[in-house]
């Protein structure tokens, strides 16, 4: 009896673990940023600087567990340039919260300007990059000077492109594809372990039996 209660222990704990794998819980984040990056240092580091109006505001799709990081698609009518070829209409990536370090002052109608890198053709900016309402950037445009307009819009039924330095992140297909390929690994050795534990189960039974 008491080696049952072994073995139904152990398969306890291995169904535990299961369900402890199965449930992705949210990401915690802490943004601690050094202070807002000098102009010159942005004009260095980001892959565009421009001023634009928000139009429209896309967050991330409800779910059971929301996380902090989660994106936010934001698209801006371009007024003015300074780094960076955009299009008139241009789209920028950020996390949805503030404690995952991204910048969620974003509002339809107001405009704002945006210092952003560039992952994977897209841009994307952040609490830290020094993005803020074109109304409260009087400093920062007085130093960036005259910009330029954006790129002329393409023809009807075509699609243009930003042209952007790409940074050096994963894009989120890659990190999906890596995360893809563990988890068939991980779920065999679930099996494993199972089999192996009802295998002892079933042959210490039959093993007293013949006793």
């Amino acid at each position: 009896m008491m080696r049952k209660s072994k073995v139904m222990i152990m398969l306890s704990c291995l169904l535990l673990l299961v369900s402890l794998y199965t449930i992705q819980p949210s990401d915690v984040f802490a943004c601690s940023c050094a202070g807002p990056p000098e102009v010159a240092e942005s004009l260095e580091r980001s892959a565009a600087i421009f001023a634009g109006k928000v139009t429209q505001i896309a967050g991330p799709p409800r779910k059971q567990v929301m996380s902090s990081a989660d994106p936010v698609h934001v698209t801006l009518e371009v007024t003015e340039i300074w780094k960076g070829e955009l299009n008139p209409v241009t789209e920028l990536t950020t996390a949805m919260s503030s404690a995952s370090c991204g910048y969620d002052q974003f509002a339809v109608g107001s405009e704002y300007l945006v210092f952003a890198s560039a992952e994977s053709g897209r841009l994307i900016t952040g609490l830290c990059d020094g993005t803020k309402p074109l109304t409260a950037a009087g400093k920062e445009l007085s130093e960036l000077g005259a910009g330029y307009p954006p790129k002329a819009a393409p023809p009807p039924g075509e699609t243009g492109s930003d042209t952007l330095a790409e940074g050096m992140l994963p894009s989120e297909g890659e990190a999906a594809d890596q995360t893809f390929m563990q988890r068939p690994f991980l779920w065999g050795a679930v099996v494993v372990l199972l089999a192996a534990g009802l295998w002892l189960y079933f042959w210490r039974k039959k093993k007293r039996n013949v006793k």
